[in-house]
C-alpha cells in the first residue's frame, strides 16, 4: 500500500512538473445566493425551488478558487466561500407558514473539489482572426465540506449581534452537527482575454445532505431550555394554536435545505516563461510592433530564445535578450 501511494505521489509530481507551465490558475469569485428550505417562502404553500424565492432574502457570496488543467478539456478546481443565507416567515405573507412565525441567519464557510469539463469552446470570439479571446462553456460536479451555525430570534427587527445561535438549544429534541457535506454541480461560461485573463459566470447549486441548515426538520416539542419561544413563537389565531403545539409538524425531514448561487468570477493564468502561450502573449501585447519579426512567430521556427536586437526598456539602452 506504501509503494503504490508513493508510485501515485510521484507519478503526479512528474505530471505537474509537465504542465505547470500554463495549467494553473487562480481567482476570486463573487455573487448572490438564496436557500429552499422550511422557512419562509411566498404564499400558503411551499411551491418550491424558485417558486419560493423572495428577493430579500437573498443574500451575498465569496470566495477564493485555484485550477489546475489535467487536460485540455477537464479542469481540477478547488476553493474556498463565505457563504450566508436567511429566510422569515413574515415574508410570507399570511396563513399557516406566517403564524408559525420562524426565522433564522446562517453563515457558512464552505471548502470545496470539483471536475469542470469545457463542452464547448469558441477560440475566436468575435471572429476577427486574431484569437485573442476564447469563449468556453462548461459543466462541473464536486464534494465539498461546511461548517455552519444557524441563529434565530424572536423580533425580526433583532440587530444581527443580538441573535441567537439555535444549534445548542435542540429545538426539536435532537442534536445535530454544525458540520455537513455538499454535492456541488453546475454550469458557467468563461471568457478569456489575452490569453491570461478569464472572467466567468455560473449556476452553482449545493445538493446539502442535512435538514438543518435552518434548524428545522421535525417536530414541535417540549423545549428544556430557558429560549423555548425561540423553538415555537406561535403569532396566529387562538383557535389554531394546538396546531402549532407538542408533536405538531413544525418542518418537513423528507427534504434536505439547499443552497444555490449566481456567480460571478475573474482569475489569471500563473505561465511560465518557458511556456509556447508566453511568448505568443509577449509576442503580441509586450514587444513593439515594428520590432517583432515574423520569421520568429512561426511556430516551426521557434526556439528557446528569441532576440529582438532593438528592443530596449525605456530606461535601459542596452540590447534585451527575451528568454521564453
Amino acid at each position: 500500500m506504501k509503494k503504490l501511494i508513493v508510485i501515485i505521489f510521484c507519478l503526479f509530481a512528474f505530471i505537474i512538473k509537465n504542465n505547470a507551465q500554463y495549467n494553473f490558475e487562480f481567482g476570486f469569485n463573487v455573487g448572490g445566493t438564496g436557500y429552499l428550505g422550511e422557512i419562509g417562502g411566498t404564499g400558503l404553500e411551499a411551491k418550491g425551488f424558485l417558486g419560493d424565492i423572495i428577493l430579500k432574502e437573498t443574500n451575498l457570496t465569496a470566495g477564493v478558487f485555484g485550477k489546475f488543467k489535467i487536460t485540455p478539456k477537464l479542469l481540477l478546481s478547488t476553493g474556498i466561500n463565505y457563504v450566508k443565507i436567511s429566510g422569515d416567515d413574515l415574508n410570507t405573507g399570511q396563513g399557516p407558514r406566517y403564524w408559525r412565525n420562524l426565522r433564522f441567519q446562517n453563515t457558512i464557510y464552505e471548502f470545496n473539489t470539483r471536475a469542470e469539463y469545457t463542452f464547448f469552446k469558441l477560440n475566436d470570439l468575435g471572429g476577427r482572426g486574431r484569437y485573442t479571446t476564447s469563449l468556453e462553456l462548461y459543466a462541473f460536479l464536486g464534494v465539498s465540506g461546511f461548517y455552519h451555525n444557524p441563529k434565530g430570534s424572536v423580533d425580526p427587527n433583532t440587530p444581527t449581534k443580538n441573535w441567537t445561535a439555535l444549534q445548542p438549544l435542540e429545538t426539536e429534541g435532537k442534536s445535530y452537527s454544525k458540520l455537513g457535506v455538499s454535492t456541488p454541480y453546475g454550469a458557467g461560461l468563461t471568457i478569456t482575454s489575452k490569453t491570461f485573463y478569464k472572467f466567468g459566470f455560473y449556476f452553482n447549486y449545493m445538493k446539502n445532505y442535512t435538514d438543518y441548515l435552518d434548524d428545522i426538520s421535525t417536530f414541535y416539542t417540549e423545549n428544556p431550555s430557558e429560549n423555548g419561544s425561540l423553538a415555537n413563537p406561535y403569532n396566529g389565531p387562538e383557535e389554531s394554536a394546538s396546531s402549532f403545539g407538542i408533536d405538531q409538524v413544525r418542518g418537513n425531514p423528507s427534504n434536505f435545505d439547499d443552497i444555490f448561487m449566481l456567480n460571478i468570477s475573474f482569475s489569471k493564468v500563473i505561465a511560465s516563461k518557458n511556456n509556447i502561450y508566453y511568448a505568443d502573449y509577449l509576442m503580441k501585447y509586450k514587444i513593439p510592433k515594428k520590432l517583432r519579426k515574423k520569421r520568429n512567430y512561426s511556430g516551426k521556427q521557434r526556439g528557446n530564445y528569441y532576440q529582438f536586437n532593438k528592443f530596449q526598456k525605456k530606461k535601459s539602452k542596452k540590447t534585451k535578450k527575451a528568454k521564453f
